[in-house]
């Protein structure tokens, strides 16, 4: 019976599953639609705000605000606020260089080498957390190299959205980065009793800061406006779609299936995007890069499923 049970929840869990996928994948698609005709200096903003939004229901919904004051006995306390706070600012950093990477490489380059961030999240969850590394994680990141390598010449010899193309493979490398330490903050944080709300709300206001202050220190802040009802809608639903309904199918999935299950459709982020990408906008794909892009979504798969399991729970 309890097999059973199992089994159904599984089913219930697939499509959820699934709806976070292409929840970022659309995200993405709309994010290379945008950066074509926009200035990607506005990206980290616009796309921001759903999720700055959702944060202040989140926090009004759990009544969760108390964590953040000192005088009340549910204070997180300073590093989990910093943490928090960090997280924002390093993410957003990174969203910078992923809209300049998105404008000269494309949804084909940029989003394989974007999901590199699980390998560097398992590498500085090993050194700072002191998670263990399973040998299969390791080769894992091997098979992320290779594929990375195959990607990018593939790429050379082929047909890339502009001449300078290559400069998408360090930009991303820089945002998976950020994303990775990020999510080491994020956890850190909530091993410290941050609640989830509290700590979206603490990185997206703290990213929305930096996105601005970015903005108006390079004297930019009229582009917001200026960048067009079409540019702006796309980054909007960008945001709704990546950090709203894909967050929802993500942790409806955590609850419904095992973590190792809802990983292994997570890796399909990266074949699913440079597939789109080429029906739908046209962009390069041949063979060899296929070839890489599968073996970053194998070497993702291995560095997600092969956690230890004895993992302490926030």
């Amino acid at each position: 019976m309890e097999t059973m049970r199992e089994e159904k929840q599984n089913k219930r869990g697939e499509p959820w599953a699934l709806g976070s996928v292409f929840g970022y994948v659309s995200a993405e698609i709309l994010d290379r639609v945008a950066v074509a005709h926009a200035d990607p200096l506005v990206g980290p903003f616009v796309r921001g705000l759903p999720s700055l939004v959702l944060g202040i229901v989140l926090v009004a919904k759990n009544h969760t605000l108390a964590q953040l004051r000192r005088s009340s006995s549910l204070y997180v306390g300073r590093r989990a606020i910093l943490s928090l706070l960090l997280a924002g600012v390093l993410s957003t950093l990174g969203l910078f260089a992923y809209y300049f990477a998105m404008q000269i490489g494309g949804v084909v380059i940029t989003v394989p080498v974007l999901q590199t961030y699980a390998m560097w999240g398992t590498l500085i969850a090993w050194f700072f957390l002191g998670e263990r590394i399973h040998p299969l994680a390791l080769a894992g990141v091997g098979l992320l190299c290779i594929g990375l390598a195959a990607l990018s010449w593939g790429q050379l010899r082929g047909q890339p959205i502009s001449p300078h193309w290559y400069w998408a493979v360090p930009l991303t490398l820089f945002t998976a980065l950020t994303y990775g330490i990020s999510g080491v903050l994020w956890r850190d944080s909530q091993l410290r009793g941050a609640h989830q709300s509290t700590a979206i709300l603490l990185q997206f206001i703290a990213s929305e800061s930096v996105a601005l202050l970015g903005l108006a220190v390079m004297g930019k802040v009229h582009l917001i406006v200026a960048s067009g009802g079409r540019n702006l809608a796309a980054l909007l639903s960008s945001g709704v779609l990546s950090g709203i309904i894909a967050i929802y199918c993500l942790f409806t999935a955590l609850r419904l299936m095992a973590v190792a299950r809802v990983f292994a459709f997570s890796s399909l982020n990266p074949i699913v995007a440079a597939l789109f990408a080429h029906l739908f906008l046209h962009e390069y794909l041949s063979l060899p890069m296929l070839a890489g892009v599968l073996l970053v979504s194998i070497g993702i798969t291995l560095t997600q499923i092969f956690k230890p399991k004895e993992e302490v729970q926030a």
